[in-house]
C-alpha cells in the first residue's frame, strides 16, 4: 500500500514538471532501470526508486532531497540537503542602503558654489532589485570560485533639504541651485534617479570543504543606464503644504560606471560601490562622484 502511494506521488510530481515545459522541448524525461532500481530524471527533478533498500524512494528537487523510508511496516519522509555541484554566486536579491557623493579629492565638504548640493546623508536611501544572475564557474573539480554576471534595477534618492531648486542655467547650460523664496519653509528636497545596473564580479567562497555555509567576497566593475529621474520639493507656504515635482533635464548622467564589492556570511551580507563617472554630465554640473553602502536583505 505504501509503495502504491509512493508511485502515485512520483507520477504526480513528474506530471506537474512536464506540464511546465514547452511542448517543443526535447529529451524532457530520461529513465534508467537496472536490478530493481529505477531512476527518472526531469528538468530540476530526480526520482530514484529502489525495491531492495529501506529507502525505497528519493526525490531530489534543487538542493533538497526527500527520502521515503519504509521500515517496520510503516513509512516516513526525511529531508536532507544536497550540496550544489556547480558554482553559484551572490547577486540576485534585494539591496537596501545609503547613497551619497564625494568631491574629486574624496571629501564630503562641498565648495561654496555647490552648497545647494549639500547632502542629508541619513535620509539619502537607495533600493535595488537584482533580478538577473548568471553564474560562470572557473574550476573543474570545485565550485567556490567563479564569475557573476547580473542585472539590477536601482533607485537612488539624494536628499539635500536645502532651500534651492535644481535648474539649468539658460546661458551656460550648467546645473545650478536657485534659491527658494524665503516665505517657503522647505521640508524636503531631493533628486531621484533609477538605473539598470550590470555588474561583472569575481567571487571567491571559503572554505571550499563547506557546502552550505561559506564566507564569500566578490568584486568587479559595473555599468548602468539611466531609466528616469525627477526632483521633488516639499515646502509649507501660508499654512499650506505644497509638493513640486519636476521632470526637466538637469544634466544627470545617462550612463554610469564604477566598481563594486560584496561580501557576507549566512544572513549577514554587505555591499559597497563607487562611481568613476560623475553624478552630472561632465562639465554640466558640480563634479561629484556617487557611492553606496548597504545590506542585501533578500537573496534569490
Amino acid at each position: 500500500m505504501t509503495r502504491r502511494y509512493t508511485i502515485l506521488f512520483m507520477l504526480s510530481l513528474l506530471s506537474y514538471t512536464l506540464m511546465a515545459q514547452e511542448t517543443k522541448t526535447k529529451s524532457i524525461v530520461t529513465v534508467e532501470e537496472s536490478r530493481g532500481k529505477s531512476i527518472v530524471t526531469a528538468p530540476g527533478v530526480k526520482v530514484e526508486v529502489d525495491e531492495f533498500n529501506d529507502t525505497i524512494t528519493k526525490i531530489t528537487i534543487g538542493t533538497r532531497r526527500f527520502e521515503i523510508i519504509e521500515d517496520y511496516n510503516r513509512a516516513r519522509v526525511r529531508m536532507v540537503r544536497v550540496p550544489r555541484e556547480k558554482f553559484k554566486g551572490h547577486w540576485a536579491g534585494c539591496d537596501l542602503g545609503f547613497n551619497g557623493y564625494l568631491t574629486s579629492d574624496f571629501s564630503t565638504d562641498l565648495p561654496p558654489e555647490d552648497i545647494f548640493m549639500d547632502l542629508n546623508g541619513s535620509k539619502s536611501v537607495m533600493f535595488s532589485i537584482n533580478f538577473l544572475q548568471y553564474n560562470i564557474g572557473l574550476q573543474r573539480h570545485k565550485n567556490n570560485l567563479g564569475l557573476v554576471l547580473g542585472a539590477g534595477w536601482t533607485f537612488y534618492n539624494y536628499r539635500t533639504d536645502q532651500p534651492y531648486t535644481f535648474e539649468r542655467d539658460p546661458d551656460t547650460g550648467m546645473t545650478i541651485g536657485v534659491p527658494v523664496p524665503p516665505e517657503r519653509d522647505v521640508e524636503k528636497n531631493k533628486i531621484t534617479s533609477s538605473f539598470i545596473n550590470i555588474p561583472l564580479l569575481l567571487e571567491w567562497q571559503i572554505p571550499s570543504s563547506e557546502p552550505f555555509h561559506r564566507f564569500y567576497i566578490s568584486a568587479g566593475p559595473y555599468c548602468g543606464f539611466k531609466l528616469g529621474s525627477h526632483t521633488k520639493l516639499v515646502y509649507e507656504e501660508n499654512g499650506n503644504r505644497v509638493k513640486d515635482k519636476g521632470h526637466s533635464d538637469i544634466n544627470l548622467t545617462p550612463f554610469q560606471y564604477g566598481a563594486m564589492v560584496r561580501f557576507g556570511y549566512r544572513f549577514i551580507n554587505l555591499y559597497a560601490s563607487y562611481n568613476f563617472s560623475t553624478l552630472y554630465t561632465e562639465n554640466r554640473g558640480p563634479e561629484l562622484y556617487p557611492f553606496t553602502v548597504g545590506l542585501s536583505l533578500i537573496q534569490f
